[in-house]
């Protein structure tokens, strides 16, 4: 099986949603004009990130509505605020600290920075000007407060998939199963690296995912959890992947996970903005050249503070962040929003992911 053999995730995807929503959609090459002829709108204006701020005022009535999305708001901060019709973003601040509120309901808020909790403070850091947005509109959201799912809904249509990502972790999935609650996409992991000697090992379930995958009707792709702790080290990861995926047909890109330490033992510990930038750039720019589609993942607060995005733009982005709306204003193509979701075949918790019916990978050569 040639390597470049590799069905077209937007026509796939598409076909999922004439499926489920018997929606004449057809997805062809991303123009205004491709995606008039299928019904998808051309999104060329970013729409504005906060709709409850205006001019640097924020209405309490917005304040009370979003906060029951969020069980850990303190009663007594809307007690403190009920009389009152509004307030400066600066004075919201104080009031978050002062009842401690959820980064995430805080975020709400804020536009203009990240928010996150650092012990009983908050950390800010400021939404960069030269990074590409993207334009979804989180009005569109939706969520199923039976299932946890999300969706992704346009003029009564969706226009997201739901996609799921499994390692070992899962043990052994009936995928008849997954594919019978309407999971269509999945990535699974093909290997990793040993966060103290260094080892790369391929994952106990790889090719049985692989293989039982396929035999569903599921369309996958394969990440590899990196620790390498410089270029050198990723192109080693990228060839270890490339040698495992030969022969698979793949629906989804081949995906780098990088992810922060998390304690002193492991080896990334300590790595600079630059390495981890240049680590990143290593893989994807391997995987990419020898004619596979590629994609970065990791969580929004280290692609914030731990990468320069600006070196890394030319990839796809895969963003984790587990709140009720996202906060990350750059571009990106799948969101993980969960990771106990619940799907048939499936013992535990697994990854839930959003792809936005937008994407489109790259084309590889032929």
């Amino acid at each position: 099986m040639r390597k470049n053999r590799k069905s077209s995730i937007r026509a796939a995807a598409l076909l999922s949603a004439v499926m489920l929503l018997f929606c004449p959609l057809a997805m062809g090459a991303d123009t205004p004009e491709a995606l008039a002829d299928t019904g998808l709108s051309a999104q060329t204006e970013t729409p504005k990130l906060n709709s409850f701020v205006n001019d640097g005022f924020i209405q309490v009535r917005d304040l009370e509505k979003v906060a029951r999305d969020y069980e850990k708001v303190p009663a007594e901060f809307l007690w403190a605020i009920e009389d009152q019709e509004d307030m400066t973003v600066e004075e919201f601040e104080e009031y978050a600290l002062e009842y401690k509120l959820p980064a995430q309901y805080v975020q709400r808020f804020i536009d203009d920075n990240f928010v996150f909790q650092q012990g009983n403070t908050y950390q800010y850091i400021p939404v960069r000007d030269d990074l590409t947005r993207h334009s979804y509109n989180w009005d569109n959201l939706t969520h199923n407060d039976w299932t946890g799912e999300k969706d992704y809904i346009v003029d009564a249509q969706s226009r997201a998939v739901k996609v799921i990502d499994v390692s070992v972790h899962q043990g052994d999935i009936d995928w008849e199963a997954v594919k019978a609650d309407g999971v269509d996409y999945a990535f699974i992991r093909l290997g990793y690296r040993g966060y103290t000697k260094g080892e790369i090992f391929l994952d106990d379930k790889y090719e049985r995912n692989m293989r039982k995958a396929a035999e569903a009707g599921v369309k996958v792709g394969v990440y590899f959890y990196s620790q390498a702790i410089n270029p050198r080290e990723a192109i080693e990861e990228a060839q270890f992947v490339l040698e495992h995926v030969e022969g698979w047909e793949l629906g989804l890109p081949v995906v780098f996970d990088i992810e922060g330490a998390q304690n002193s033992h492991y080896r990334t510990n300590g790595m600079s903005v630059q390495t981890a930038t240049d680590v990143a750039y290593a893989f994807c720019d391997t995987i990419r050249q020898a004619g596979y589609d590629v994609m970065l993942y990791s969580y929004s607060k280290f692609l914030i503070e731990k990468m320069d995005l600006s070196q890394l733009e030319e990839f796809d982005l895969w963003m984790a962040q587990y709140y009720h709306v996202p906060f990350f204003p750059y571009n990106f193509e799948i969101w993980q929003y969960d990771y106990q979701g619940q799907v048939a075949g499936i013992n535990g918790g697994v990854d839930m992911n959003l792809m936005f019916l937008d994407y489109q990978p790259t084309t590889p050569a032929q």
